[in-house]
């Protein structure tokens, strides 16, 4: 084994939806294609001055000397299979991926690189979801500028390579695009307008107003309001009033759970919905495996 330490941005992408591929194409089909969008992240990876250690499967695992050509990649990769949708370079129609990477100490044995930044790369693309780019702090602090701008804390999670915590940031890659993705509630939102949001969590009560627009949730006590909950993340969620409307953010990797009373409900996974009526918000989990995570809300007119 070779025991020089040096720093390298290791990145995964998986090709999001492949055991789905396979399924409703079969092996051939998806195998082709998924060969495709491979080719088509390595040539990026490549031309940024990174290498491609490897593909596994769906997965493509690069390295860059510099993380600014990391977050780079990242980006123009997915810029890279939207293009090759549109024109058509997938008989399937389109592909899409998520990608986790991070920069930080690496060893090799052999070939193979091994150490902090592998091992979190893998921690953090686990937690990623379609059309996404994840990264760590650490690995925010390396780069540029420009290229960590409207970066979002989705998670706060034990790292896997070293004692403490992982912070995991999201990073748009289009212009326009927002981290969140707005969940769909049939309720009409021109009858959601309140003054005021109530929330109450045994007993301890926060309230929400165009004077106090924001609320911060979590299992950490520097949240605006701790949640006890077993599967409460520690920046969990956050309520944020905008334009009259109480937008609930789920930040989390277990999700948020919305009960309303009158009998319908719905699931965030680092989505946002607007808040209605009332009801009893379960941050992690469920009113059955986790009734201390549970917060009751009010929307209210005075």
């Amino acid at each position: 084994m070779n025991d020089t330490i040096q720093k390298l941005a290791i990145l995964y992408a998986d090709v999001s939806g492949s055991t789905h591929i396979y399924e409703q194409h079969g092996d051939i089909v998806a195998r082709e294609n998924i060969g495709t969008c491979l080719s088509i992240l390595s040539d990026v990876a490549s031309c940024l001055g990174g290498e491609v250690v490897k593909t596994i499967g769906d997965e493509v695992m690069c390295s860059f000397p510099k993380p600014d050509k990391a977050m780079m990649a990242a980006k123009e990769m997915h810029e890279a299979l939207r293009d090759a949708s549109k024109l058509g370079r997938f008989s399937i129609g389109e592909l899409h991926v998520k990608i986790g990477w991070h920069y930080g100490p690496v060893k090799y044995r052999g070939a193979e690189i091994i150490g902090e930044a592998p091992i979190t790369a893998q921690q953090i693309i686990k937690l990623a979801k379609m059309d996404e780019i994840l990264t760590s702090s650490k690995s925010l602090d390396a780069l540029s500028e420009d290229l960590k701008e409207d970066a979002r804390l989705i998670d706060s999670v034990e790292a896997e390579a070293w004692v403490g915590d992982l912070n995991v940031y999201a990073v748009p890659w289009e212009a326009d695009e927002e981290v969140t993705r707005i969940g769909k509630l049939s309720t009409s939102v021109d009858n959601s307008i309140h003054k005021a949001l109530l929330l109450d969590y045994t007993g301890k009560q926060v309230r929400l107003d165009s004077e106090h627009t924001h609320c911060r949730i979590g299992r950490e006590k520097d949240n605006d309001l701790c949640v006890e909950g077993k599967y409460t993340s520690k920046s969990h969620a956050e309520i944020i009033y905008r334009h009259g409307l109480f937008y609930l953010h789920d930040n989390s990797t277990n999700g948020t759970a919305v009960y309303f009373a009158n009998g319908k409900s719905l699931r965030l996974h680092r989505e946002e919905e607007v808040l209605v009526d009332h009801g009893t918000i379960y941050f992690g989990g469920t009113p059955l495996n986790d009734p201390h995570a549970g917060v009751i809300f009010r929307c209210v007119d005075i």
